[in-house]
């Protein structure tokens, strides 16, 4: 029924779409989203693009990409999973991000009257469309402020410190780097994450260091950890599992910040 109503939509107009620049800093992520968005493409009749670049985890990766996709896109966006700040957010839970918090300094060194944290704005339009579409789909989701953290923050402690300073639903490490670009672009951001371990789970520094810096599985990293200490392998196997309840929620909502939205920006 969604593709029969983008299909109708298209017939209503030919002009050349925005191009839409997506940082997604794993190699799962980029996946998901290139293959929702190379199906919902094919064989419309107006010329549009999705341009995804998996960047790898971290700050510095990220801007390299949407340094080079500010280039050529008309917006820029934010994609993938998250760390939950909010206790009351659970795995697979949508955030669209309405501001992206950033702060460099140790969230634990700080008095409870410490400022806010520098906050870069999403587009409004562009947040209060997708949160239409997102409302009118019954997609559950959460609006707010993300954390934009330069290392990850794991346990359950310092998510809440995080929380209760910030007030930020979720925390990622690149997200900060993308809509640095976007303003110096001069280009409308938005963020769309979705929460894979929760405010009061601890993530193992173990279980953070399986993956490379490009996102990657570090195989032998893997082995050698579970010959020593195998009852790792249920966390590993939890972890997965909630990565990808992530991935299909991620999934499911890039269906509808697709062709219609690329419409939608066009006409903006």
């Amino acid at each position: 029924m969604l593709f029969n109503l983008i299909m109708l939509a298209n017939t209503m107009h030919t002009d050349s779409l925005p191009t839409i620049g997506v940082v997604a800093a794993l190699p799962a992520e980029a996946r998901v989203l290139t293959r929702v968005a190379n199906k919902m493409i094919q064989g419309l009749p107006a010329k549009g693009k999705i341009v995804v670049h998996q960047s790898g985890i971290g700050l510095q990766a990220a801007r390299r990409q949407a340094e080079y996709l500010a280039d050529i896109s008309e917006l820029l966006v934010s994609f993938g999973v998250s760390g939950g700040l909010h206790p009351a957010l659970k795995t697979g839970d949508l955030v669209l991000a309405d501001r992206v918090l950033t702060w460099d300094l140790d969230l634990h060194a700080l008095p409870p009257t410490q400022a806010l944290p520098p906050s870069f704005r999403a587009d409004a339009w562009l947040i209060d469309y997708i949160a239409e579409k997102f409302q009118e789909n019954a997609i559950h989701f959460y609006q707010g402020p993300i954390l934009c953290s330069p290392k990850p923050i794991p346990t359950a402690a310092s998510k809440l410190s995080a929380h209760r300073l910030t007030g930020a639903l979720a925390v990622d490490m690149e997200s900060r780097a993308v809509c640095e670009v976007a303003a110096e672009a001069g280009l409308p951001f938005f963020c769309l994450r979705a929460i894979c371990d929760t405010a009061d789970q601890t993530v193992a520094d173990t279980l953070l260091a399986m993956v490379d810096e490009q996102g990657n599985p570090r195989i032998g990293y893997l082995l050698a950890h579970l010959v020593r200490r195998p009852w790792l392998l249920r966390d590993m196997i939890r972890m997965a599992c909630r990565f990808r309840q992530a991935l299909i929620a991620l999934e499911r909502a890039w269906l509808l910040v697709d062709e219609p939205f690329l419409s939608a920006a066009q006409a903006r």
